[in-house]
């Protein structure tokens, strides 16, 4: 991440030796500290989630101050990451997924189609995936251990499922234990955010938003 200087990050252009004026070619939308999110990457994070999501992309002023506050959380585990050493993602996970979104979604023509339709290379939709991947295998590792599920917590969640699957008590179990086990790893997670967030400090650049 580069530092903060002002609100918008100005580059030369160089298009002819004679040229010598300056062009604005991004938009800070927040700041972490002295670290930036800008504006062309929440839109671009909008695009990838809603191209993996079959959705029309949401560009409105609410939907890039939502998908910046989910960039806030993942540059601070990220921070977490990076402090603790923890490796990224093979890149074969990222070829993995895509592959696996061909066969299930698109033919290859569309596929290269669909990517065009939302502004996208499959790049950009790799290094998405293997950031993702690296986060979801961090929160995991980070959080899980000190996540513990009570037997009765189990028998509970059995009893509500039981009315619609009608399976024995074993046989549930395994389920309501990954179930209850990934509701308190993302009540862990939320609560260090909320921690961590109390040490930073994140400034939204409203200009970004409206």
């Amino acid at each position: 991440m580069r530092s903060v200087r002002g609100s918008l990050i100005v580059g030369a252009l160089l298009a002819s030796p004679g040229l010598r004026c300056a062009q604005v070619i991004d938009r800070i939308a927040v700041t972490v500290d002295s670290q930036v999110i800008t504006q062309s990457r929440v839109l671009e994070e909008i695009r990838l989630a809603a191209f993996l999501n079959g959705e029309k992309p949401d560009v409105g002023g609410e939907a890039r101050r939502r998908m910046a506050g989910r960039l806030v959380e993942q540059l601070l585990i990220r921070r977490e990451m990076e402090l603790t050493r923890y490796p990224a993602a093979p890149p074969s996970e990222a070829d993995q997924a895509i592959e696996r979104l061909k066969r299930e979604r698109f033919p290859e023509a569309q596929y290269r189609a669909a990517l065009r339709a939302y502004d996208l290379t499959e790049e950009e939709l790799r290094q998405y995936l293997l950031r993702q991947a690296a986060l979801l295998r961090f929160i995991e590792a980070r959080f899980r251990p000190e996540v513990q599920v009570a037997e009765s917590e189990v028998k509970d969640c059995y009893e509500k499922r039981s009315v619609q699957t009608r399976t024995s008590f074993e046989e549930a179990r395994a389920g309501c234990e990954q179930a209850l086990a990934a509701a308190g790893v993302d009540k862990a997670v939320d609560r260090w955010l909320r921690e961590t967030r109390e040490r930073v400090r994140i400034v939204y650049r409203e200009e970004a938003f409206q």
